[in-house]
C-alpha cells in the first residue's frame, strides 16, 4: 500500500446516498492516501433537496484538514453541470497541488479530469462508470451529447472501470463501434463484509420482507406491494419493509391503504447512513429486487445493482427477477432464487424463504460466502495500484 500513502489522488463523483464512490473516499482514506481531494455533487434528483449541495474535502490519510460547501444548487441540468464543474476547478486550483491520479464518476467528472491532464496538474484520469444505457436524456440532443462526451472519456481516459462487463458490449451496439475503446476494467460494486455486523439467524425476523432502493416504475415495488397481499394469506405474520425514496413513493404509499396493508408495511424513506441502513437489513429474512422486465431498459441490464450485495453481506438471501447480468451466479451460488416478472412467481418464492427454515439457512450460508470476494479491500486495491503504476 506504500504506492496509495506516497500518492495524491482527486475523487469527484455525483452521490445521493452510500454507494461505491464514497467507498472509494473511504478506501482511499484508511489506506493513507497523502492528499485525497473528494469532491461531491447532488444528483438531479426530484426529491433532493436544496441543501444537498456540491462539497469539497482535502483529507490526509484519514483526516480532514479542510472543506467547503457550495452556496447554491441548480435543478436544470445544464447550469447544474457547468457549475459543478466550476466549482470543482476552483477547489482543484485551491489546493496548488499537482496531483497523480484523478478517479471521476460518471463522464462529466472524468472530462474535467481530462481537461486538467491536459494542463499538466493530474498524471493519469480513471473514468469510473456505475452505469450505462441508451436513453438517459429524452431530449435528443442532450442524449447524443451525453453519448459523445462518454465514448470521449473511454477512449481518452488511461483506464474505464465499469462495473459490469455488459457495459463493454452496450458501448460497442450503441455506437456500431468496432475500433479502439480504451482499457476498459471490470470494478463490480463491492461491499465492506467485517464491518457489517451481521446477526445470527436466531436473532433476525425470520417473516420480514425487505426492499431498498429507488422508488421508480422499473424497480417493480408496485409489484412486491400486491405480491405482499397474497403472501399475508399464506404468511398472517409475515411484514414489509421499503427503504428508499423517489417519484413513486406517494403512489406506492396509497396503493399499501387501498390493500389494507399500511400496518404490515413500513416505509423508511431515504437512510443516508450507512450502519443504519445496515440495521434495518440485517434484521430481514429476504432481500427483494422486483425489476420490472416490461418496462425495464438498459439501465439496470447492463448494470451491477447494489442492492443484492447489500443484502447478501447482511445475511439476506434474494429474491430477483431475471433481469440482471449476475442473475446466473446468484442461482449457481444458491444466494438467491431468480423469478420472472410475475406476481404468482414472486410470492412463491418469497413464502418459500419465509416459510422453509433449512432452506433459508443453506441459501443465507450461501448468500454470505459469495458476497465476500466483492470486499472493497480487494477490488480497490487491485484496480488503484494498476491505475498508479501505469
Amino acid at each position: 500500500m506504500n504506492i496509495i500513502k506516497q500518492s495524491s489522488i482527486i475523487l469527484a463523483t455525483h452521490a445521493r446516498v452510500y454507494s461505491a464512490s464514497q467507498a472509494m473516499r473511504d478506501f482511499l482514506r484508511v489506506h493513507g492516501c497523502r492528499n485525497l481531494l473528494y469532491i461531491s455533487h447532488p444528483l438531479p434528483m426530484a426529491d433532493v433537496h436544496d441543501f444537498d449541495r456540491s462539497f469539497a474535502e482535502l483529507s490526509r490519510g484519514n483526516n480532514i484538514v479542510s472543506g467547503v460547501r457550495a452556496p447554491v444548487r441548480f435543478r436544470n441540468v445544464v447550469l447544474s453541470s457547468g457549475f459543478e464543474a466550476l466549482f470543482a476547478l476552483g477547489r482543484i486550483l485551491q489546493a496548488g497541488k499537482r496531483f497523480d491520479l484523478f478517479i471521476g464518476v460518471d463522464n462529466m467528472n472524468a472530462l474535467l479530469g481530462l481537461f486538467l491532464k491536459r494542463l499538466g496538474i493530474v498524471r493519469r484520469v480513471v473514468y469510473y462508470t456505475i452505469d450505462y444505457f441508451p436513453t438517459r436524456f429524452a431530449n435528443p440532443f442532450m442524449n447524443r451529447l451525453y453519448h459523445a462526451i462518454d465514448l470521449f472519456c473511454v477512449r481518452h481516459s488511461d483506464e474505464t472501470w465499469n462495473v459490469s462487463e455488459a457495459m463493454v458490449a452496450a458501448r460497442r451496439k450503441f455506437h456500431r463501434s468496432k475500433g479502439e475503446m480504451g482499457s476498459q476494467h471490470t470494478v463490480p460494486i463491492g461491499i465492506w463484509f467485517d464491518q457489517v455486523k451481521r446477526l445470527p439467524r436466531s436473532q433476525i425476523n425470520t417473516r420480514l420482507i425487505v426492499f431498498s432502493g429507488h422508488l421508480v416504475m422499473h424497480m417493480g415495488v408496485d409489484m412486491l406491494i400486491r405480491a405482499f397481499a397474497d403472501i399475508r394469506k399464506k404468511v398472517p405474520d409475515a411484514s414489509l419493509v421499503i427503504v428508499g425514496g423517489g417519484e413513486q413513493m406517494e403512489a406506492l404509499q396509497k396503493l399499501t391503504a387501498i390493500l389494507h396493508l399500511t400496518k404490515y408495511v413500513r416505509f423508511y424513506g431515504w437512510v443516508t447512513d450507512r450502519k443504519q441502513l445496515e440495521r434495518i437489513l440485517c434484521r430481514g429474512a429476504v432481500g427483494v429486487a422486483p425489476f420490472n422486465t416490461y418496462i425495464l431498459d438498459e439501465k439496470v441490464k447492463n448494470a451491477d445493482p447494489g442492492k443484492i450485495k447489500d443484502y447478501m453481506v447482511c445475511g439476506l438471501p434474494v429474491v430477483v427477477t431475471d433481469a440482471i447480468a449476475s442473475a446466473r451466479d446468484i442461482q449457481i451460488h444458491r444466494c438467491g432464487i431468480v423469478v420472472p416478472y410475475r406476481k404468482e412467481a414472486l410470492v412463491r418464492a418469497i413464502v418459500r424463504f419465509l416459510t422453509d427454515e433449512k432452506l433459508h439457512t443453506s441459501y443465507r450460508k450461501c448468500a454470505i460466502s459469495y458476497v465476500r470476494r466483492f470486499d472493497y479491500n480487494t477490488l480497490y486495491t487491485i484496480n488503484v495500484i494498476r491505475a498508479l503504476s501505469l
